[in-house]
């Protein structure tokens, strides 16, 4: 029944959201004597969400937004050092090491031999090649995407381009709108793996009502669904 499996990058295979939280908290502290921490929170989202359309998703955009965000909450008041503080934390977290999740090199092994897989991930593509290359995961896929947005017309240009058929595409990530809706609508299979944080662009209330929506906690316990799946559609057969 399912023959490709995508796989989201950020929070997915490896930690990310943690460190814009990191950072963010260091940017209310240095604000801290111009506004209170739940003011430049709410300031920097609404900062972002803004932007996002000029600057994309990723690093970089979060750094200038965070900029923006303090010459408005300190109205003007902001030193040079602090600016350049902000940009040293944005360089950091470009600089910053991958860290994988549990067991994803056992999971993406088990995988590989019978399922083609994808890595399909959006953002600045020079932010996340590097990502990849650190993860040292590119061997285990089949192909690899670096999107601008995941929407239904990038998830249908990706599987057309590559000759997929989306009733045996399992899309798996950590965001609801970018991972499992879009795959959903195009009649493949959508699974949530909830990470710890939540970005602001990727917050969802609901789980879908959809017979091929799946939860699961963690990413280890990918093969397993597998199973189940092939084995509920032999017995559906």
């Amino acid at each position: 029944m399912i023959t490709e499996i995508g796989f989201d990058a950020d929070d997915t295979l490896w930690h990310c959201e943690n460190h814009f939280f990191e950072t963010q908290a260091r940017l209310e502290a240095i604000l801290e004597h111009h506004a209170p921490r739940e003011e430049v929170e709410a300031k920097l989202h609404d900062t972002e969400l803004a932007n996002v359309r000029l600057f994309g998703y990723g690093i970089k955009g979060f750094t200038l937004s965070m900029i923006e965000t303090a010459v408005q909450i300190s109205r003007g008041k902001i030193t040079g050092d602090e600016v350049h503080e902000i940009l040293m934390m944005g360089k950091a977290m470009l600089d910053a090491p991958v860290e994988l999740m549990p067991n994803v090199r056992t999971v993406l092994a088990s995988l590989q031999d019978k399922y083609r897989l994808s890595l399909i991930t959006k953002g600045d593509v020079l932010d996340q090649t590097n990502k990849i290359d650190k993860s040292g995961l590119g061997d285990f896929f089949d192909r690899i995407e670096v999107v601008q947005q995941k929407e239904v017309d990038n998830y249908r240009d990706v599987l057309t381009r590559h000759g997929i058929d989306a009733e045996h595409f399992l899309m798996i990530g950590n965001s609801i709108p970018s991972d499992v809706l879009p795959v959903l609508e195009l009649g493949g299979w959508g699974v949530h793996v909830p990470y710890r944080h939540t970005a602001v662009f990727e917050r969802h209330v609901d789980d879908p009502p959809h017979e091929r929506f799946r939860r699961l906690e963690s990413l280890s316990e990918l093969p397993a669904l597998l199973t189940k799946i092939e084995q509920e559609g032999a017995a559906d057969r």
